[in-house]
């Protein structure tokens, strides 16, 4: 019987750790990404194929939680599997393994079959679920709703910069790799909330995408610092500051 789980071993390098020489939640995501590729190319479906055909996974959503992050020199094994096929969608889920094999985080998250030349969404056919399998079994119990927009209610405090896109940000598509969008998001953090505390939870949707040059404002409002906790809310806009590119909502435990 087809075994849907994929699995692939990182090793946590020093350019990959923040000063506590601990993976940062962009090297997480970047792990998360590649093993997603890894498992498509695995099973005949990989990004040249489909690039010849004219067709892509698009990434939607992500929901993250993470419990501990590995350290410099440690393995991460990273486990993932699809969940469901329907319509255009698909939805992939994620364990964050130590080299005990114990779980220290796990991710969710929503993908759009496209046609890279019509910008359209694609049927997905029954050749995927036939090549990857099908566990129905998820990581992270998630109905994927909406996210507050961060122009409805008040916060503690509002954070904002302005960062053009760079080369180094494009991925295959030919924009920017979504791993980036969080990177912008972070960096508008204060410092006070970033480098003291952890970030345990990560959702972010992606609306529209952005290519090389392209100016983009990131803005972050502080909606709750509590005693234990500090929730952010998060908006990327693009080059005329009205359209949404991606919004996200991160946690920080104190």
């Amino acid at each position: 019987m087809l075994n849907p789980r994929f699995r692939m071993e990182f090793e946590v390098h020093y350019h990959e750790v923040n000063p506590q020489e601990k993976a940062t939640p962009l090297t997480i995501l970047y792990y998360l990404e590649d093993a997603a590729i890894s498992h498509s190319e695995s099973v005949g479906y990989g990004v040249g194929r489909l690039r010849s055909e004219q067709r892509a996974w698009i990434l939607n959503r992500w929901h993250l939680q993470i419990d501990q992050y590995p350290t410099y020199g440690e393995m991460v094994i990273i486990e993932t599997w699809p969940s469901n096929f329907e319509r255009f969608y698909a939805t992939r889920e994620f364990l964050i393994k130590n080299y005990r094999e114990e779980v220290i985080g796990r991710a969710t998250s929503l993908w759009i079959f496209m046609n890279t030349e019509t910008k359209r969404p694609l049927r997905i056919g029954l050749e995927f679920r036939d090549a990857y399998g099908l566990d129905p079994v998820r990581a992270i119990e998630d109905p994927f709703d909406q996210l507050q927009a961060i122009s409805k209610g008040g916060g503690v405090s509002e954070e904002e910069q302005i960062f053009l896109v760079r080369r180094s940000d494009i991925d295959t598509n030919g924009h920017v790799n979504n791993a980036n969008y969080l990177q912008w998001m972070l960096e508008v953090i204060p410092e006070n909330i970033y480098q003291q505390n952890q970030l345990i939870s990560l959702k972010i949707i992606y609306k529209k995408e952005t290519t090389y040059g392209s100016t983009i404002r990131s803005k972050c409002l502080i909606e709750d610092s509590g005693s234990t906790r500090s929730v952010c809310r998060h908006v990327i806009l693009g080059d005329n500051m009205d359209q949404e590119l991606a919004i996200a909502q991160t946690v920080f435990l104190h």
